[in-house]
């Protein structure tokens, strides 16, 4: 009796999955078979992102008058020197 009563469950579980298990299936099928919305045509155009303003605080200071545009090339030079001096010293060891 009690193997009985085991299989009607298991007959009746299954009975239940088998359809919620199409459930899904059956909404994804109905979703893709829609046609697309489409905007009414009286509708305003989108306007381009603005950039904002900096705040003050935020802003790059002006170059002091005693800096020179050469300075720059300068600091850059003078660094690939550094550069160049420690590769050598790295070869020699």
């Amino acid at each position: 009796m009690g193997e009985l009563v085991s299989r009607f469950k298991m007959a009746n579980v299954r009975s239940i999955k088998q359809p919620l298990m199409l459930l899904p299936l059956a909404l994804l099928l109905t979703a893709c078979t829609g046609q697309p919305t489409s905007l009414p045509l009286d509708s305003q155009p989108v306007k381009p992102a603005a950039i904002p303003a900096l705040p003050p605080q935020s802003r790059q200071l002006p170059a002091p008058q005693w800096c020179l545009p050469t300075c720059s090339s300068a600091l850059t030079r003078e660094r690939e020197n550094w550069r160049q001096l420690l590769i050598k010293a790295g070869e020699g060891e």
